[in-house]
């Protein structure tokens, strides 16, 4: 983690591989907004001094140039972390590239996978199998797994309940949802914030466009990109 510098949050798809009720960006199947490799290489090569690099979606798994962007931008030399956002979904299968990838250029990884009602009621996102792939991977150095669980007001307690069933809260993010997104009308969630350990970062959308550091704004955006 770097104390000065940037955190640059990039949306590099606005695809998803599932149609949550509550998502922030307004993704789903149905989008098809993949941001092109001379778009993440201008955002990367603008941004001055060294850089954390957050890949964000969509399920940013379901970009077929994601690791051409992350080796790029780890070939920089600025580039001191990559923190990638995703629903859990194709986590295993990208661990094949991912490992590589962590033993060749000795970076610091960090993996965000969602944790919702949603994804367990949904899809094949299940807690054990989430503990499964924790424990299996928690001796890879340069490797962080982090559970951003989202709830709702009066409900989900046993997510928390099997978390700790299962040893993971030490590595769980438990927070309600947001109010922006597709919850932007709602009135029982609070508006949108990024609890942040670095002073200087940046959003961009999933077609590049950057919106400094307003959350709502993006996500309005990407709601009418195609």
């Amino acid at each position: 983690m770097i104390k000065q510098g940037t955190r640059l949050y990039i949306n590099i798809t606005n695809h998803c591989n599932t149609n949550c009720p509550f998502c922030c960006m307004y993704s789903g199947t149905e989008k098809k907004t993949f941001m092109g490799f001379n778009t993440f290489k201008g955002i990367i090569d603008n941004c001055n001094g060294e850089f954390e690099l957050q890949l964000e979606g969509g399920e940013p798994f379901t970009h077929k140039a994601i690791y051409l962007f992350i080796e790029y931008a780890i070939n920089t030399g600025r580039c001191k972390k990559v923190i990638i956002l995703t629903n859990g979904l194709k986590v295993w299968e990208n661990m094949l590239r991912i490992i590589p990838l962590i033993n060749w250029y000795k970076i610091d990884f960090e993996i965000k996978i969602s944790i919702n009602y949603f994804l367990l009621e949904n899809t094949k996102v299940s807690i054990p199998n989430l503990a499964k792939f924790a424990f299996s991977t928690q001796f890879i150095r340069h490797l962080q797994i982090v559970f951003n669980v989202r709830k709702r007001i009066g409900f989900d307690e046993e997510i928390k309940d099997e978390l700790e069933k299962y040893g993971l809260l030490e590595i769980s993010n438990i927070y309600y949802f947001q109010a922006y997104g597709k919850l932007s009308k709602s009135e029982m969630y609070a508006g949108p914030s990024i609890v942040q350990n670095i002073d200087n970062w940046i959003l961009f959308a999933s077609d590049g466009t950057e919106f400094g550091q307003d959350l709502i704004a993006r996500s309005e955006f990407e709601r009418i990109l195609p």
